[in-house]
């Protein structure tokens, strides 16, 4: 997942916005002596039930248990760990190994407020409790509290892929299989509570892995998912999906995730209201490409875009290039304004790009003459969008529009050379060069009317009616055979 220089641009006006007296954000170096770390590199009392990792502001989920059955430890939300292991615990068909493993970051360490990885930094690692949620109501296993009891609204948080769902994803594991489908993914969703510990319906969600054109598609660095869609909230809390999953039971991705520097804004922070963006025009068109300008938005210190409602990418301009298109289709794009307080409403356009290109001159044109038709045949053409229709030419006038490809000529003169044409069109009316050729029908004298069969003669027809001759042809087909007293049909 590769940041273009516009979103670059965006993460570094939100670690501006960070720096401000007006945001709280999660530091978690302080808390290592306090939540000790083992040799492993994890909190000690993580498969210890009754205990929460917290600072001033935040408090982070956590549930254990030394014996989840079985002999088993069990532990589930959150914990705060050091390790920053990037090793491949996994094995064809097992998951065993990822059991005393389950540490790790695949950006080696936790984060620094300019979204840096720092080898050795603490980091929170997640995970989902899906199958305890649902047989406990309004318990979130990924809960995060607001301690001041006060709403905020929340910027955003760093996330990293861990490397269990990390490797697995790519290999598959005991439980869950590699991704290798077009629209396999792997997602984590924030959803906001109010004061009494209630969903508020908003969300927000960033895609963590995607096999998408043909690959796999997923980062080791550290990703800033926005959270400003959340809006004044008291609380938010995490879940996950994967498009392999069971009904029941839930994902078989591994549903590990790393968190660090939560943000958000000190609850008295004036809240500066954003207009609509205004003006949405397209600049330019293309094939491929898009360029969308708008008018400016007072109090707006950035703009995020969507293509077809994803997320397309954050610029701090007024002009933003939608890439990667496909030709002669219809895409929504839209536009919101965003600062350090406040999303305004989308504004939105339809757009259809463009095709520029003609469909492959049609191949392989051939004519079998007879005395007064010509039957016509060849391969189908090529087109990046898609073909209309065929047209023919005869001596360079339009025959015949068709989307077939064959097509007989009649009411043709005998022994008389024609120019035969074939032009392909596609759905805008891009037209291809024009495959060509000549041929010549039959003279009159061997119509298969002129020739009468005698007592000793025989002749030789094809199956609808062309006069051969009195041999059977060497190559295959069928054909009928006359002579004075008798008409068969000889399969050869």
């Amino acid at each position: 997942m590769k940041r273009t220089l516009t979103t670059t641009i965006f993460f570094i006006l939100y670690s501006l916005f960070i720096h401000s007296a007006d945001t709280i954000q999660l530091n978690l170096s302080p808390l290592v002596d306090t939540y000790t770390q083992t040799e492993a590199g994890y909190w000690e009392d993580t498969y210890i039930d009754g205990v929460q990792i917290e600072d001033e502001m935040f408090r982070f989920a956590h549930t254990g248990s030394s014996d989840g059955g079985g002999g088993m430890a069990y532990w589930e939300g959150f914990t705060l760990c050091s390790s920053g292991d990037t090793i491949d615990y996994g094995a064809e068909g097992s998951s065993d190994g990822w059991i005393l493993n389950q540490w790790g970051c695949m950006a080696g360490g936790g984060v620094d407020s300019l979204g840096n990885a720092v080898e050795g930094a603490p980091y929170l690692v997640g995970y989902w409790g899906f199958y305890q949620e649902q047989l406990t109501e309004g318990y979130y296993s990924l809960k995060v509290d607001f301690q001041d009891g006060e709403a905020h609204r929340c910027l955003g948080t760093y996330i990293c892929n861990h490397p269990w769902p990390y490797y697995g994803n790519i290999n598959g594991d005991g439980f869950a299989s590699g991704f290798t489908n077009e629209g396999d993914y792997f997602a984590l969703v924030a959803h906001g509570l109010n004061a009494a510990g209630e969903p508020t319906g908003g969300t927000a969600r960033l895609i963590l892995a995607e096999f998408t054109n043909g690959a796999l598609q997923q980062s080791r660095d550290w990703q800033w998912m926005d959270l400003t869609e959340l809006g004044a909230i008291n609380g938010l809390y995490f879940t996950m999906e994967t498009s392999d999953a069971d009904a029941q039971y839930g994902a078989n991705t591994a549903v590990y995730f790393c968190l660090d520097r939560l943000t958000i804004l000190s609850p008295d922070t004036a809240v500066e209201s954003l207009d609509r963006p205004t003006g949405l025009k397209a600049l330019s068109i293309g094939e491929d490409s898009i360029a969308l300008a708008w008018n400016p938005v007072t109090n707006a210190e950035g703009y995020r875009l969507y293509l077809d409602s994803a997320i397309a990418g954050e610029t701090t301009d007024t002009l933003f290039v939608f890439t990667e298109l496909e030709a002669y289709t219809e895409y929504t794009l839209s536009v919101v304004a965003v600062n350090l307080s406040d999303t305004s409403e989308m504004a939105s356009i339809v757009v259809t790009t463009t095709d520029e290109t003609a469909p492959t001159m049609p191949t392989e044109l051939t004519a079998e003459p007879d005395v007064h038709s010509i039957a016509l045949s060849w391969q189908a053409a090529e087109d990046n969008v898609g073909v209309k229709r065929y047209t023919v030419y005869l001596d360079g006038e339009a025959y015949k529009r068709q989307t077939l490809c064959s097509l007989t000529l009649v009411g043709l003169d005998a022994d008389t050379e024609y120019l035969i044409e074939v032009e392909v069109e596609d759905e805008v009316g891009n037209k291809s060069e024009r495959a060509a050729l000549r041929t010549r029908t039959l003279p009159e004298k061997t119509a298969s009317q002129d020739v009468k069969a005698d007592e000793s003669d025989r002749a030789v027809y094809t199956i609808d009616g062309r006069y051969l001759g009195t041999d059977i042809p060497f190559r295959k087909g069928t054909y009928i055979l006359k002579t004075q007293t008798t008409t068969q049909i000889v399969i050869h």
